[in-house]
């Protein structure tokens, strides 16, 4: 396995990095051995932030958690909008990021029904940050609407990943930005 520091010396930005597929693939080789789904588990371990990674793209998935796990964080991956509103329901966790282009649902659509569970529930607001290619600045009232916390622009380097995920899971950072959500 590579460290945080290789990766983000190879091209510096996580979608130019040069992947070596496995040799075993899958028999219909539409999906490489790497992509599979981690089983979901709740997070037993409070000083590893369980981060739930969602995109529909395989190789993104891959980066990020490659990435976390050398940071010493504990990613949760879901190929789509569903997988993760499931996920986010069963688990406690300490950030989402979420890609807004997908199939049904998107990641609006997916937001908002993770926020809709947490109030129904009682549950605390996990952070959701929007990790897209999209441009969003037409989008800021669906953004706020949908729920999403902040926005990540990929390609992001590493550094800029890094920030953005520790900012996000900084136990001070998630207090306040419950407060401010809830305040009237």
């Amino acid at each position: 396995m590579r460290s945080a520091d290789d990766l983000a010396a190879v091209g510096g930005r996580l979608s130019s990095l040069a992947l070596e597929r496995p040799k075993r693939l899958i028999a219909d080789n539409t999906e490489p051995a790497w992509s599979l789904t981690v089983p979901a588990h709740d997070n037993p371990s409070t000083d590893r932030p369980l981060i739930l990674v969602v995109d529909d793209n395989a190789v993104n998935r891959l980066l990020a958690s490659e990435l976390l796990t050398c940071w010493g964080m504990k990613p949760l991956l879901a190929a789509g909008g569903a997988e993760a509103v499931a996920l986010a329901c069963e688990l406690r966790l300490d950030l989402i990021l979420m890609d807004l282009q997908m199939p049904a649902p998107d990641g609006f659509a997916a937001t908002a029904q993770i926020r809709r569970f947490e109030r129904e529930h009682g549950r605390r607001r996990v952070p959701v940050v929007a990790y897209t290619a999209a441009t969003v600045s037409a989008d800021q009232s669906r953004l706020r609407d949908s729920g999403i916390d902040a926005v990540l622009h990929k390609p992001a380097d590493a550094r800029a990943f890094r920030d953005c995920v520790t900012h996000w899971t900084t136990p001070q950072r998630q207090r306040a930005a419950m407060s401010a959500r809830d305040a009237p």
